[in-house]
């Protein structure tokens, strides 16, 4: 049995102009093609959650990713605010109150923010029983989590994220009280050539669980009511038990006269 390390590497500590930079990079080539993969799956994904609020928490200027959510009110957190969002505020602060979502989409905020244990845990206490969490995130297993290892240190994008695997977030979530349900992977090239588009159908038959992103979802568990047993319980009725009326019930038999 593999133990775990009792010394663990502290996450690196994001620069203040981490959403600006994230922003930024979403505009080119690359970033528009990783977004429109993420809008493919999660438009196969999203319609089967239901409820009545969702939450997308983004990271910079927000980018809608619940268009394809079947639930009327639909709220976006960025911390840089932005023409799409409602809210503007950190991942890690959550304003909200506890059992208040349905869905909370979580788009990147794990791989860019210093705590990613403390949004998953408003993640998980503002979810309501039964509801559903949805993670996106760079997949370390994947060609962009090896290019990683080569570009340790630089403050480019998108090798400037934390790249935290499924199976560790999918670990914390259980801890939190949430069951994973399903993983899913896309995007392991660039589809705009014919070689792009080859390496993406091979990646999506061969490699599906090894794309640049993951989609992650997992359910909260609904409260169990366990009964509680009486200490005391009155002995079933035998051949040797004879009803007592309540009056009589501990009274001392009476003394016969003389």
């Amino acid at each position: 049995m593999a133990l775990p390390r009792l010394l663990k590497t502290p996450f690196r500590s994001q620069p203040p102009d981490t959403a600006k930079v994230f922003c930024s990079w979403l505009h080119s080539d690359a970033g528009q093609a990783l977004l429109g993969a993420e809008r493919d799956l999660l438009a196969d994904i999203l319609p089967r959650v239901t409820g009545y609020v969702a939450l997308q928490s983004s990271v910079g200027v927000a980018r809608p990713m619940l268009g394809s959510a079947r639930i009327g009110t639909q709220v976006v957190m960025s911390a840089a605010g932005g023409e799409g969002a409602t809210i503007q505020a950190k991942p890690c602060t959550f304003p909200f109150r506890k059992q208040s979502l349905d869905l909370v989409l979580l788009h990147h905020s794990l791989d860019f923010d210093d705590n990613p244990h403390q949004i998953l845990r408003n993640a998980a206490r503002t979810l309501v029983p039964g509801g559903t969490l949805v993670v996106v995130g760079f997949n370390p297993s994947s060609l962009w989590g090896l290019l990683r290892w080569f570009r340790a240190g630089t403050d480019e994008m998108p090798w400037r994220a934390r790249f935290l695997s499924a199976q560790r977030v999918g670990d914390w979530l259980s801890v939190l009280g949430c069951e994973p349900e399903g993983l899913e992977s896309r995007f392991h090239s660039k589809p705009r050539s014919r070689l792009g588009q080859w390496l993406a159908w091979l990646g999506d038959q061969l490699w599906h669980q090894h794309g640049s992103f993951y989609v992650l979802v997992a359910r909260k568990r609904a409260a169990m009511m366990r009964p509680v047993r009486s200490r005391f319980a009155l002995p079933d009725r035998g051949p040797n038990v004879i009803p007592v009326p309540v009056a009589n019930w501990r009274r001392k038999p009476q003394e016969s006269p003389e």
